[in-house]
């Protein structure tokens, strides 16, 4: 259906969609973070009688309101402008998610009414009521995971649809195939430790800065303590989601598998190469600070399980050519982390972790978990390109060019893994080429599609 499409000034459709669901998300996962956390910790206070994890988190609390205003502007905004620069996916992407989006503004409700009412008001009226207080605060942090449910289930769709777009005629209302497709559950799992893991990681770091602030001992000490376990709870989730991030790319790789190659070594590889220096750098300076600040075994040979882990997915995660061969490959996964882990176990407990250096190392590894965070959204969003759904309905801002790299993708990255093979080729002549391609066995390319593969090779790889 021909949809008027609306043409915003200054910058792309495309742009303003970025800026405005870029700025959400961050904070939407940050008052996640914060409204699980909240009510685990304060009963651990309670449990423990240590006034510190209650104001620990009553601090997570009370800037999760600070946070709400502009998280909900935001998120107000977002189908507003989808529904006036998408307007047809909008309309047939609701005509499929109707019922969940209109269960997620009824989760939506509760959480603000427990959140705000019921936890965050009560604090100091319901000290000495602490059980119902803590029940409040899961059940606020309940409705929260509710919304995200909802959300994880409606995005994941677009890279794994688990049933057909329907037509803006078509009011389907919700379809459980779409709603619980193929990476759906991997996503919200993913999520779920990468918004505790980068958001303790960041906090930590901030607190740790702030601890070189205080002049007040009694201060200090609360950041201090306040900067380690936030930041080591963070690296510890941290290690949960390369295992879910093997089987969430597993699955792209069976259901999108040309999004999955575009990852992997093709387009969208050189964002992908930034988000995973980014958890190299998150990795070294959480795995160092915890050698340098904690002398307990059990977190110690955490840390060191969770590094070798991280190490071994990549032995059967598919050959990544990004050093050279693929022995190169195999000898730099094995032995960094084994050298890194050598080096911790030999010189870590020397360090003295009251140095003034190791805050910044703290408030870099924040940083670098909050990139890896928000490059790794943006890699999936831009790896099914050309399409917004993916296969189901091509952006209105799709051109020629990113419509036949996905033909390409589609017909030959199969056995040229990547498209490492065209790097290499590249100058060489790209009629002869292909054509001796199509000759081989099990190869289907008609003239129309030959010709459009052809062109696309010789702009990108003259």
């Amino acid at each position: 259906m021909d949809l008027p499409v609306i043409i915003p000034p200054i910058a792309p459709r495309w742009v303003w969609m970025e800026e405005i669901t870029f700025s959400h998300i961050p904070i939407a996962t940050m008052i996640t973070a914060f409204m699980v956390l909240a009510p685990i910790i304060e009963y651990l206070g309670y449990r423990w009688g240590d006034e510190r994890l209650d104001r620990l988190a009553k601090g997570f609390i009370w800037f999760s309101m600070i946070l709400f205003s502009p998280g909900a502007a935001l998120g107000t905004g977002i189908p507003m402008w989808i529904m006036g620069t998408y307007p047809e996916f909008w309309s047939r992407w609701t005509n499929l998610f109707f019922w969940p989006l209109i269960a997620q503004f009824g989760f939506f409700m509760m959480e603000v009414f427990f959140l705000f009412f019921a936890y965050y008001l009560t604090w100091e009226r319901m000290k000495d009521r602490k059980p119902l207080h803590i029940t409040f605060g899961a059940i606020a942090a309940f409705w929260g995971l509710a919304v995200q449910f909802v959300w994880d289930a409606v995005g994941s769709y677009m890279m794994t649809p688990g049933a057909p777009l329907p037509l803006v005629s078509e009011a389907v209302g919700w379809s459980a195939a779409a709603f619980f497709n193929p990476s759906f559950p991997y996503l919200f799992t993913h999520r779920f430790f990468g918004n505790i893991s980068y958001v303790m990681m960041l906090v930590g770091g901030f607190f740790a800065l702030r601890q070189l602030r205080q002049t007040d001992e009694v201060e200090r000490k609360y950041f201090g303590w306040a900067a380690d376990t936030c930041f080591t709870t963070g690296v510890l989730a941290f290690f949960a989601m390369p295992f879910i991030g093997w089987g969430y790319a597993r699955i792209i790789q069976i259901y999108a598998p040309e999004a999955f190659h575009s990852i992997m070594g093709g387009f969208s590889s050189p964002n992908f190469r930034v988000k995973m220096a980014a958890v190299t750098v998150l990795v070294l300076c959480g795995g160092t600070y915890l050698f340098a600040r904690f002398r307990s075994k059990w977190l110690l040979w955490s840390v060191t399980a969770g590094v070798t882990a991280v190490s071994s997915i990549f032995w059967f995660h598919p050959v990544v050519s990004w050093f050279g061969s693929a022995l190169v490959w195999r000898t730099v996964h094995t032995i960094v982390p084994l050298v890194f882990l050598g080096i911790l176990w030999t010189w870590g407990k020397s360090w003295d972790p009251d140095a003034r250096f190791w805050k910044r190392v703290m408030f870099t590894g924040g940083m670098a978990a909050f990139t890896a965070f928000l490059i790794g959204g943006f890699v999936r969003e831009k790896s099914r390109q050309p399409y917004t759904v993916y296969r189901e309905i091509i952006k209105p801002e799709a051109t020629t060019s990113e419509i036949d790299r996905f033909l390409l993708y589609e017909r030959c990255v199969y056995c040229h893994i990547g498209g490492e093979d065209f790097k290499k080729w590249k100058g060489r002549d790209w009629d002869v080429l292909v054509e001796a391609e199509r000759r081989r066995p099990g190869v289907n390319l008609n003239d129309e599609e030959s010709r459009r593969i052809i062109n696309y090779l010789k702009e990108q790889y003259p």
